[in-house]
């Protein structure tokens, strides 16, 4: 097995002018047209494509792509970059903008919801203060497999206003408060993700093991049965029977369970008692899913689908303004997009 390098090539075009005689003798000349040009940047769709997908799939940030170019004697500045990139956020606008709209108004009435920090520099902010903390709010419609970001300056009720306060249907989220105001909401039905119950009593076994493995003792098999369904490719409608049948006895169990040890507790605050506490005043939202089996027990796809931003949080550590970080949520959506469809993100940008 071999590598060959990538390599950097110019394209160059030659048209052939010709010339006609009339019989009135008048003379035409004809020349080919230039490939159509979407801007005057002298990058070809594969470049911007690549120096794109480097730094928002792959993490590099654009002082080491400039780097990368020059070990093959290109010398690029990092505006001339970040121009390429910019253009091709602006080359996907429409695109992302019917991402939105399949995910806010979903035939299927099915979303999840969820955010992460995204630190930007704010020119605004006083000499010394010039970090800001943004949020990625994210949004995916997990039947059609679409996922949607977008940036906002904070985590209030008021930044997810856009997308959510007209919304109807299934919204599936975290304990945030957030989601519960907008899930309590005419026409939404709010549903709880297990992954997040789960977890807290996987952080309470160092202190409560007995009681913490005997909750993950119950999450495994819940989580069985839905590993099951997956590896069948089983209907929703095959999927609630199985889960009435099977998973609903066993869900019983641990809500039982859990009414049982939390009179138990002198105090709720230690991690066993957060972890109790969480289930018990969720208990209906994450049972909603035995219920419809087009509802997933858990958010894992829209964290994962989120998994690529903290990666790329932790190497180029911030957007340059609030616009490029709006840019970047454009490019993330669309990446996310082409994961979930195992649709290559480089070729897909350099075929747009």
């Amino acid at each position: 097995m071999e590598y060959d390098p990538a390599r950097l090539f110019a394209t160059v075009y030659r048209r052939y002018k010709y010339k006609r005689s009339n019989p009135n003798g008048s003379i035409e000349f004809f020349i080919a047209s230039l490939p159509e040009e979407k801007d005057k940047s002298l990058a070809a769709p594969s470049l911007k494509a690549h120096v794109t997908t480097e730094k928002f799939m792959w993490h590099t940030p654009i002082h080491r792509q400039m780097q990368k170019f020059a070990q093959s004697g290109i010398i690029l500045s990092e505006n001339t970059i970040g121009d390429w990139i910019n253009g091709t956020c602006r080359s996907v606008i429409a695109i992302y903008d019917a991402l939105r709209n399949n995910i806010v108004k979903p035939a299927c009435g099915y979303m999840m919801a969820d955010e992460t920090p995204y630190q930007v520099l704010d020119s605004e902010k006083a000499k010394g203060k010039k970090s800001h903390i943004g949020y990625m709010w994210s949004y995916c419609n997990p039947v059609d497999k679409l996922v949607f970001f977008e940036y906002q300056r904070g985590r209030g009720n008021k930044h997810a206003r856009p997308v959510l306060q007209n919304y109807k249907g299934y919204l599936q989220s975290d304990g945030y408060s957030v989601y519960k105001h907008y899930g309590n909401l005419q026409g939404v039905t709010h549903v709880n993700c297990n992954a997040h119950a789960r977890r807290k009593f996987y952080d309470a076994r160092q202190t409560d093991k007995n009681r913490a493995e005997h909750a993950l003792m119950l999450y495994s098999k819940l989580y069985g049965i839905e590993s099951y369904c997956k590896e069948q490719h089983l209907s929703f409608d095959e999927r609630v029977r199985i889960r009435q049948e099977k998973s609903v006895p066993i869900f019983e169990e641990l809500t039982g369970w859990v009414k049982e040890q939390i009179p138990k507790l002198t105090t709720l605050r230690s991690p066993i008692g957060k972890a109790l506490a969480y289930f018990s005043e969720r208990e209906k939202q994450l049972g909603m899913y035995l219920y419809d089996g087009m509802l997933l027990m858990d958010t894992n796809l829209i964290e994962n689908a989120i998994r690529p931003i903290a990666l790329g949080r932790n190497n180029f550590l911030f957007a340059g303004s609030h616009d490029a970080a709006q840019n970047a949520a454009v490019i993330y959506s669309l990446l996310a997009t082409c994961k979930l469809h195992e649709v290559n993100a480089y070729d897909w940008l350099c075929n747009r």
